[in-house]
Parts: C-alpha cells; structure tokens; sequence
C-alpha cells in the first residue's frame, strides 16, 4: 500500500519578508487610530472644561455689572439699601373686611404663619374660639379652647356633632327673631390640618357641608388650616359650590407656586418681597406685620383695677331679649367702684382693643361663659352698671 504525503515547502526568505511587511504596515494603522482616538477625547475634555469655564466668567460678569458705579472701587460706594417692587395691581389691605361673608382656608408651607394668621381672624372677628387640633402641645392655643389633642377623633367628631346642633339652633332664633336675635353669639372654629380630618372623623364631611352653606349666616366663622393645596385632600373634589363658599388664603411658597401658575412675574416678585405679602383667591394681600398679628393675640394687664369675680345663671335655651341675668361683683379694693371698671373698658375700647378681648381678659368670660362676659359687656357700653355699686342687678 503507497501512502499519499502531502509536500510542504518551506517559505523562502521574500515570503517572510512581505509577512513583516503586512505586520509593520497594520500596527502603524493601529497606533496612527489609537492617536485619533486619544485627541478626539482629549479634545472633548478641554471643550468641556472650556464650556465650563465660560459659563463661570459670565456669572461673574454679570454681578460685576450690578456694582454701581461701573464697579469703581470706593469705600462705602455700594449701595446696599434693598429697592421696593411697585406691584402695579390693586392689593387687599384689610384682610377682616375682605373675608366678609365667607369661610376661610389657609394653606401654606410648615413655618409660613398659618396659626397666627388663624388666630389673628379668629381674635378680629370676635366671638368665642373653638380650635380643633389633634397633634398640639400645651402650649399652642393658649387661652382658647382646644379640643381633639393626643389624635383624639372621638371627642373631635362629638364635638362636630355638637357643632351641627348648635348651628341648627343658630337658624331657628335666626328665623324666629332675626339677625337681632343672634347678636353677641358669634363663635369662631379653626381646625388644624383640617384634611387628616375628612378620613378619620365620620361627621366631618356634613359638618364642613352645613358649616360652609349657612355657617356666616348663623355668626359661625370656620378657618381651615392646611399645607396642601389640592381639592380632594380637603373631600371637595366634585363640590364646586362648597368651594365657592371658601376664600382661599395662600402664605409663602404656597402663594407664589399659585402665582407661576398664573403666570404673572410681577405678582411672584412682589410675593417674594415680604412675609407679610400673600393672596387671598387670586388678589394681592397684604397682612398685618407678624407683631401686629401677635399684639391682638396676647392677653393684656389691667394693672390699676383688680378682677371682679362674675357669677351669673342665664337660660342658653331661649334668646337673649328672653333671658334675666343676675351679676354680683366684688372688689376687694373698696375705693375702687363699678363705675371705675366701666370707664377702664370705654378707654381699652377707644385704643382699639377687640371686644372679644374685653370679654377675656378684663371681664373674665372665657369658653362656655362666653356668651355671658358679651351680656356684660353690652350693659357696660349701654352704661347700666356704675354709680359706684358693688352689687347690680339688670334684667334684659
């Protein structure tokens, strides 16, 4: 048997020869690409930092040129004196006035103002202040009554059970006896972070309904606090008509993220100016100075005339016209007389004191008793307590 070989020649010395020749010419293509490669890269990196370095140079152009004078050094040449923004817009000055006849949200960021804000409406309005407040501590609210503290939603919900009845009652003396029938009832109710409330309290939908339908009618004021801005937080998705009740009163950011959607620059510069600046629906507002606002809240001294102990029995079932009130005042100053408490409230009266603080503070009529110290109050201004009496008996 022949077996077949297969005959491999060895390369000559011109096949090794063209072999390096291939070799040398695709390395140099290799490093000639990696070369490209390299600058194109480094390239991109300087034009970056280039990007970057021009963009840094006109920001500081562009404080240089707000330096007065074209820059030119001098000492105490710059003028730091901030410049007032003329908002061209007609703005709310009288935020009492302004509320007339509606109920009130106010919404804002944590830290914006809302319960001052709150108080201050409440103080200015008049009449007894109830505040729902689930997450208070002692010392928030002080001298008003506080109700639903510790996440208590039971005694929030029966006290808004109670609210319903008592607004009820409100419209039948209003029906039978008229506005007159009401005067001196007026009560004030804020809820803290009302939409925790539209979840967790049963009755708080029909009392936010009937609340904001009738409650101005009945001298029921409600302000509503919250940080969030939108209509189904506050269970008024769908209710148009309950949301025509509420003026809307925006603080801080709240107001000029309002504000950019409205798309009015003027009104965001003017917003971005002062604290105190805010909008009532879509109104420029300008509120009190937040001492202003605390000054109305705080209980002032009467320091010449010591507090008479008041003790009354009233009937809270019938109206006012229909009631007798029994008043017995004791002094332990002697030298000191009916007449001399009486004209000590004209003159807190005359520097603008409210009379809701009259009754609080000077008179000492708070919470249930309310309703008495404004009974007090109008004997006062009608003048039938003085001559000196220490005991007066007044039938109305």
């Amino acid at each position: 048997m022949v077996a077949d070989w297969i005959q491999i020649k060895l390369p000559r010395v011109g096949h090794i020869g063209r072999f390096i020749l291939w070799g040398s010419g695709r390395l140099f293509f290799s490093c000639l690409l990696f070369i490209v490669d390299s600058t194109n890269y480094s390239i991109l990196t300087v034009s970056t930092l280039l990007k970057w370095s021009r963009q840094s140079i006109c920001n500081l152009i562009r404080v240089y040129d707000q330096l007065p004078y074209a820059g030119t050094y001098g000492q105490n040449i710059i003028d730091v004196t901030a410049e007032a923004i003329d908002f061209t817009g007609e703005i709310i000055t009288d935020i009492v006035d302004a509320i007339n006849g509606k109920q009130v949200m106010i919404i804002g960021e944590m830290g914006s103002g809302k319960s001052t804000v709150a108080q201050y409406l409440a103080y200015s309005v008049g009449g007894s202040v109830k505040v729902y407040e689930c997450e208070g501590t002692p010392t928030d609210w002080q001298g008003l009554e506080v109700i639903g503290q510790g996440e208590n939603w039971e005694e929030i919900n029966e006290s808004m059970v109670g609210d319903l009845e008592d607004l009820t009652n409100q419209l039948q003396i209003r029906r039978e006896k008229g506005d007159n029938g009401i005067v001196g009832t007026e009560k004030v109710i804020i809820c803290e972070e009302y939409p925790e409330l539209v979840n967790k309290v049963n009755v708080s939908s029909e009392w936010l309904d009937r609340h904001a339908r009738r409650g101005r009618k009945a001298l029921r004021f409600t302000v509503l606090i919250s940080q969030y801005d939108r209509v189904a937080a506050w269970g008024l998705e769908g209710k148009a008509d309950l949301q025509e009740a509420f003026f809307k009163l925006r603080l801080g950011k709240k107001a000029v993220s309002f504000a950019k959607q409205l798309k009015n620059d003027e009104l965001i510069a003017w917003l971005r100016q002062d604290r105190s600046h805010c909008l009532l629906d879509e109104h420029p507002c300008k509120l009190p100075s937040y001492r202003e606002m605390k000054a109305v809240t705080q209980r002032p001294q009467l320091p010449s005339v010591s507090q008479p102990v008041v003790t009354a029995e009233t009937t809270t079932q019938q109206p006012i016209e229909e009631r007798e009130l029994s008043v017995t005042l004791n002094y332990e100053d002697t030298e000191i007389g009916l007449e001399a408490v009486s004209n000590a409230v004209i003159a807190l009266q005359g520097t603008g004191m409210s009379d809701t603080a009259i009754i609080k503070d000077v008179l000492g009529y708070s919470g249930s008793r309310y309703r008495e110290g404004r009974e007090m109050l109008n004997l006062i201004k009608r003048g039938e307590l003085g001559n000196g009496n220490k005991d007066a008996r007044t039938s109305l």
